[in-house]
């Protein structure tokens, strides 16, 4: 073999060759593999449980107020019933469809409140413009403090808290 080729096989070995820190690590004991695999199955746990948490409290949030659209559409019907009860005739009151009307009224608040809507107590309260609309100043009777309102047109109601229909009332002027 000549000089060159020698040279030329030595810059190959080198190539293939690892270098110094390159070179593979010892092997692990059984032990060090099974601490690794002990913190990595840990890790994932975890990870696990804390999505689960994550998970149940998204479905919590949603079975909230998945219901709120559905409520806004039936929450008229409460002033329906407020209003045609105030139309009966005081003669007519002890009559039996009297009666059912009230009846199913009371039902229907009873649904309402099993669903977690709350209507907003308003008469005699200070004007919230979170929770109230004003739609008309009216003269006090003397009675009441000037921002109070004095007459509810609408009912206002939250779903779990949060207002979801704004009470439109009469404010003391």
């Amino acid at each position: 073999m000549t000089q060159n080729e020698t040279s030329m096989e030595d810059e190959q070995e080198m190539e293939h060759a690892p270098p110094e820190a390159e070179k593979e690590p010892e092997e692990k004991t059984d032990a060090e593999r099974a601490a690794e695999y002990l913190e990595g199955w840990k890790r994932s746990q975890a990870d696990y449980q804390n999505l689960q948490k994550e998970t149940q409290q998204r479905l919590q949030h949603i079975n909230k107020f998945a219901t709120e659209q559905f409520l806004q559409e039936l929450l008229p019907m409460v002033d329906h019933f407020k209003y045609a009860l105030a139309g009966i005739p005081a003669e007519d009151r002890d009559n039996a469809w009297a009666k059912g009307i009230e009846y199913i009224q009371q039902n229907f608040m009873n649904i309402l409140k099993a669903h977690g809507a709350e209507p907003i107590d308003t008469v005699g309260k200070p004007f919230d413009a979170t929770k109230h609309e004003a739609i008309e100043e009216v003269e006090g009777d003397g009675k009441q403090k000037s921002g109070t309102v004095a007459e509810e047109v609408s009912t206002g109601f939250t779903l779990n808290g949060k207002v979801i229909q704004v009470a439109r009332v009469k404010v003391v002027k």
